[in-house]
């Protein structure tokens, strides 16, 4: 594809909206404005205006104006208006989105690992200062196209009041979940949704990419973890339910000892727990097999149609939100995890559990396919744990689902 060309999608984007595209300028009277789009709410926001106060500060040569946008929309909105060749500087979201939008020609590329290439925002050793896991979370062929900001995955929250400590294996935890009285509740209340089952498939043997770098879901392991988690669903003690809120609100409640979730939700529990708190990482299986759970990143990522003078704004925010500084105001004010290497939490600090939980994880790639696979696997888990079908038809029907999609959009390329 020659630069500049836009995908058939993007071509049809700007052929058909009309957007009142908000577009980073300079001002006559007054220093350009780097433009910034997020869903961020709560402690979130709050921490993000901190941070750009202070940017402000050092760089009285530009202003930042940061738009919260719906988590809902912000996505469909962004390419919506960069399709139209509008939208912002930096968009702040997910690091799956990246990889589409990349397809799409709607983002600048942060690094280049090609031997020898330019035009990138970096050089590609500014990766090193990220764990490899994260840089690999990224990577769309030899390229990236978002910055690091924080890092997700998933951790055992426990009520101290009903568990002092969370066992360190599996079996020990369905054991000590069967055996706890808890009124009206549950020892252990799971989200069986892929995303948070997906430690153990993943740790167990499953797969979502092959060695060939081909979506393989239907694998003898495979089979064997979604086998497993259908024995966990009816372990006594044990409520396994894709009903997130339901989950969430029992432990919030004191109706669960134990819950498995993400840094998300702790500023909640600890609304609704207090000292009673307790964080825990993942047991390991009965064979001693560490689960290998997402890890997600929130990145920022830069507009194709930014200009070279907005780029190179764009390109100090987003060095300065990677500052040591910056990183540890996030997690401390916003309860993310560092992205960064070498960011030093307080020692009584819960998130210090989820970064020695992320050292086991899967990146979770920024491979466009990846979006296909959630819809067909969350159906293939209902399958077995709520209606017990068959576990390798379920998954083999998963299998195909993913294939028929994959063929079409190659058919509409």
């Amino acid at each position: 594809m020659q630069p500049g060309m836009r995908t058939p999608v993007a071509r049809k984007f700007a052929k058909i909206l009309v957007v009142a595209a908000l577009t980073a300028c300079s001002t006559a009277d007054g220093p350009p404005t780097l433009t910034v789009w997020h869903a961020w709410g709560g402690a979130e926001l709050t921490t993000l205006k901190a941070l750009v106060r202070r940017f402000q500060d050092q760089r009285k040569d530009v202003k930042v104006l940061a738009l919260q946008i719906p988590h809902d929309k912000l996505l469909d909105k962004y390419i919506r208006s960069s399709a139209a060749n509008g939208g912002p500087d930096i968009l702040i979201g997910d690091n799956d989105w990246s990889g589409s939008l990349a397809e799409s020609e709607l983002l600048a590329s942060v690094f280049d690992f090609a031997p020898g290439a330019t035009g990138s925002l970096f050089p590609p050793s500014a990766a090193e200062a990220f764990p490899p896991g994260v840089m690999h979370a990224l990577r769309v062929g030899e390229k990236v196209y978002a910055w690091p900001e924080s890092v997700e995955t998933v951790v055992v929250y426990h009520n101290r009041n009903l568990l002092a400590e969370v066992p360190s294996t599996v079996p020990a935890l369905l054991d000590a979940a069967a055996k706890l009285r808890v009124p009206d509740g549950y020892g252990l209340v799971f989200n069986t949704s892929f995303y948070f089952f997906a430690g153990y498939f993943l740790g167990g043997g499953g797969t979502v990419f092959g060695p060939d770098n081909r979506l393989a879901l239907d694998t003898p392991g495979g089979r064997r973890m979604l086998g497993w988690l259908g024995a966990i669903t009816r372990a006594p003690g044990v409520l396994a339910t894709n009903d997130y809120g339901k989950a969430d609100s029992l432990y919030k409640q004191g109706k669960a000892a134990m819950i498995v979730n993400g840094p998300w939700a702790l500023a909640d529990y600890k609304t609704a727990l207090g000292p009673a708190l307790g964080v825990a990482p993942l047991p390991r299986l009965a064979d001693g097999a560490a689960p290998a759970p997402w890890i997600g990143v929130k990145c920022l990522m830069v507009n194709a149609n930014a200009s070279a003078a907005q780029r190179k704004l764009a390109r100090a925010f987003l060095a300065y939100m990677a500052e040591p500084a910056q990183q540890l105001a996030l997690a401390e004010g916003a309860g993310h995890i560092p992205a960064r290497s070498g960011v030093e939490l307080p020692a009584d600090s819960p998130l210090r559990v989820f970064q020695a939980q992320v050292r086991t994880g899967t990146p979770k790639s920024a491979d466009p396919r990846l979006k296909l696979v959630w819809a067909p696997l969350d159906r293939a888990i209902q399958e077995v744990t709520v209606h017990g079908k068959d576990v390798g038809a379920s998954l083999d029907r998963a299998q195909r689902t993913v294939d028929a999609q994959l063929a079409a959009v190659e058919a509409n390329r």
